[in-house]
């Protein structure tokens, strides 16, 4: 696997500016405390930037490579995660945030092209429905019957919250990217792919 400085450049535009839009989000939900790894906030950072890494890498790099990159994200995060959290909860949660993102990556650039703007909307609903799931699926493993229904309503609107601020993350990257590619043609007359 050969990558480019124009590669990286990308990833590295697109893995910040996803970042920074979630992290943005989650400051205006909870304020600080999302810097504070033992919070569920801390979940606006952490999968703020794996979900941004795993979309930039999509982008730059396409679906085979993006599965390796999302299992070795889920698997740090697991790892890291390990030390506030419950093991299976860890698990749970790295793997399955991360990897289905794989899926909604490829989704966002081939299937909702046709939406320009609007796709950040679709990320928040699917962050948000996995939240919901993934909480579902960790009471039921861990063998807790009842869970309130504002516990699912909470989770939900974090992921959706997380998705919408990474969508609109990744939207503006592309958006800064195309213009400094048009900028560049303009100039050079060259198209840079």
């Amino acid at each position: 696997m050969t990558i480019t400085l124009h590669q990286v450049l990308r990833l590295l535009v697109l893995t910040i500016s996803g970042m920074v839009a979630s992290v943005v989000v989650g400051l205006l939900v909870y304020g600080g405390s999302v810097f504070q790894p033992q919070s569920v906030s801390f979940a606006f950072v952490s999968f703020g930037l794996s979900g941004a890494f795993i979309f930039a890498f999509y982008h730059v790099r396409g679906l085979s490579e993006t599965i390796t990159a999302a299992v070795v994200v889920s698997a740090i995060q697991f790892i890291v995660g390990t030390s506030w959290f419950p093991l299976l909860n860890a698990l749970l949660w790295s793997f399955g945030v991360n990897l289905p993102m794989v899926g909604l990556a490829f989704i966002f650039e081939k299937r909702l092209a046709h939406f320009k703007q609007a796709k950040f909307i679709v990320v928040g609903l699917v962050y948000g429905a996995m939240f919901v799931l993934l909480t579902l699926l960790v009471a039921a493993l861990s063998g807790v019957d009842l869970l309130p229904a504002r516990l699912f309503r909470d989770n939900f609107l974090d992921g959706l919250f997380i998705g919408l601020g990474l969508g609109l993350g990744i939207e503006a990257g592309e958006a800064f990217l195309h213009s400094i590619e048009i900028h560049r043609e303009t100039r050079t007359g060259v198209k840079h792919a």
